[in-house]
Order: structure tokens, then C-alpha cells, then sequence
């Protein structure tokens, strides 16, 4: 992994004018640097995205303040000498133009869960907090069964698997997601529905609506 580049990525796109990138170490698949009160970890991402032909990298960066609900989760994409931003909501748009075509709906539905799960996603770079510097900030409901292994305490029959209508002409895409989050004495979840049109040269638009918020763990006696 070119560190340089991802370290360059994020001063261009991420950090502020003046901040310095302090105490940095790399190894072949993880970086550590600080700015300021934050600790960045930068690694290889899992997402599908990351594994289409014109992708050449794909990484996660974890800025972590090592307090509940304030680590922030950047997301970039490497690609010949360009790199896209995953946090500019008017790059994730234009993104979707390849919806059904070079662009994988599932993948791209990974991406927005993950990264636009948060409450405000209406600036021009989005923040997507995590519980801890260990959490996703939001994750992709990929089937029922799945959701009720991983939130019991929460109702599967809100949710539902990704479906996608139409092809490289334009698509339709539909899935839910889930932002777990720290309260003061519990942990919670947010459920969400997403309606995702784009595809055929077309940038995409969203609708989201929240199916549950702020749904608690119980506590467990014994």
C-alpha cells in the first residue's frame, strides 16, 4: 500500500489547512499517525467496492479520540492516478452514475451504510461517528437472520435484504442499515430504509427514513 498517497488523500480532502501528522508509522497493511487529539488507523477496507477491476485500492481510515461515540470513519478509493473521497456526498453521487454497471448496487449500498448512516449527512464532507474506535459506524443489513443474531434485542421484522430492480439502464435499489451507538449506561441502535435510484449515466439520489431509533440493549440479569 502507497501510504504517501493515503496520507496525501486525506491532508487534501480530510484534515485542516495547518494540521500536522505526528508520531507515523506504517506497515505493509495498517498506518497509525496523530493529528492534534486524534489517533488515524488507516488499513486495506473489506468493502465490495474494493474489489471491482477499477478499483486499485480501497481503505478504511479510523480517526479515533478514544472517547464513546466519536471515532470517525473515512473511507477513500484509489484509482490510476485519481482517488475519490467516499465522505463528499456530491462524489458518492456521482459514483452512482455506474450503478449496474461498474458499480456493483451491493457494493455501493455497503459503502452508504456504512459511511451515511449518521444522523447529518446533508454537508459537504459527512462524519460518520462509531461507537468506539472498533466499531463500524454504520453497517449493511444483508438478510433478517443476520440482523437478529447481531441485535437480538431489536424486531428483524423491520428489516429486509437488499432488493435491486433494473440494470445498466438504471437502477433501483432498496436495503436497510443499522448505526450502533453508546449511550450513557447502554448500548442502541438506529434501524434505516434506503431507496437508491441512479445508474445509466444518472447520479444518484437517496431517500432515507428511520424504521427505529434509539432501540436499547437490555441489561441481562444473571
Amino acid at each position: 500500500m502507497d501510504w504517501d498517497r493515503v496520507v496525501a488523500a486525506l491532508e487534501r480532502h480530510a484534515l485542516a489547512p495547518g494540521d500536522a501528522v505526528g508520531k507515523r508509522r506504517e506497515w505493509e497493511h495498517v498506518l497509525t499517525f496523530t493529528v492534534d487529539d486524534y489517533g488515524y488507523e488507516a488499513r486495506p477496507a473489506d468493502w465490495l467496492i474494493g474489489q471491482a477491476a477499477w478499483v486499485d485500492a480501497a481503505v478504511r481510515v479510523v480517526a479515533d479520540r478514544f472517547m464513546d461515540n466519536f471515532a470517525i470513519t473515512y473511507g477513500l478509493l484509489f484509482t490510476g492516478d485519481q482517488d475519490l473521497f467516499l465522505n463528499d456526498p456530491a462524489a458518492i453521487r456521482e459514483l452512482g452514475r455506474g450503478l449496474g454497471a461498474e458499480v456493483d448496487p451491493l457494493a455501493y449500498a455497503e459503502v452508504l451504510a456504512e459511511l451515511y448512516s449518521g444522523e447529518h449527512i446533508d454537508r459537504s464532507t459527512v462524519l460518520p461517528f462509531s461507537a468506539t474506535g472498533g466499531h463500524r459506524a454504520g453497517a449493511l443489513v444483508r438478510d433478517r437472520a443476520q440482523f437478529a443474531a447481531e441485535y437480538e434485542w431489536v424486531d428483524p421484522a423491520l428489516v429486509s435484504a437488499p432488493a435491486v430492480r433494473g440494470d445498466g439502464g438504471g437502477v433501483e435499489l432498496e436495503f436497510c442499515s443499522v448505526h450502533y451507538f453508546l449511550t450513557e449506561t447502554k448500548s442502541a441502535v438506529d434501524v434505516l430504509q434506503w431507496t437508491v435510484v441512479g445508474g445509466g449515466g444518472r447520479p444518484a439520489s437517496w431517500v432515507r427514513r428511520y424504521l427505529a431509533r434509539g432501540v436499547e440493549r437490555p441489561y441481562r440479569v444473571g
